[in-house]
């Protein structure tokens, strides 16, 4: 994932990496409508075999629901998209509280301004 966009050409997501979060960002857009965005070490190219995959999901359908419940079918989802025993770090947000998040001081708003936080167009 060293490029600043990862997309799906032609319906078909890619094979290793790229593909896997390409079929999850799909998977949750069906399931709540979300948008999905990749950071962290499988951004910068510095992944080891065991890192984790980092994902925020954004969505109006999260609206109303306490922040630990949200998305409750995620690990469904992530072995679904072909994620089974690989670790993943999904937070999901509002699109109000994404936007809060982007200017903060933690870790989104960091990696923002690092250049480091893709949104995945599947």
């Amino acid at each position: 994932m060293g490029t600043r966009a990862a997309t799906a050409a032609a319906g078909e997501a890619p094979p290793g990496q790229e593909g896997l979060i390409l079929r999850f960002a799909r998977l949750m857009r069906e399931r709540y409508g979300s948008g999905i965005y990749v950071f962290g070490s499988r951004v910068r190219g510095t992944a080891r075999s065991g890192s984790d995959y980092d994902l925020f999901a954004v969505s109006r359908a999260f609206e109303g629901t306490h922040i630990l419940d949200r998305a409750p079918d995620w690990r469904k989802l992530w072995r679904e998209a072909g994620g089974w025993g690989l670790s993943l770090d999904l937070r999901c947000y509002t699109p109000e509280e994404f936007k809060e998040e982007l200017r903060g001081l933690g870790y989104l708003g960091q990696a923002k301004r690092r250049g480091e936080l893709i949104k995945v167009k599947p």
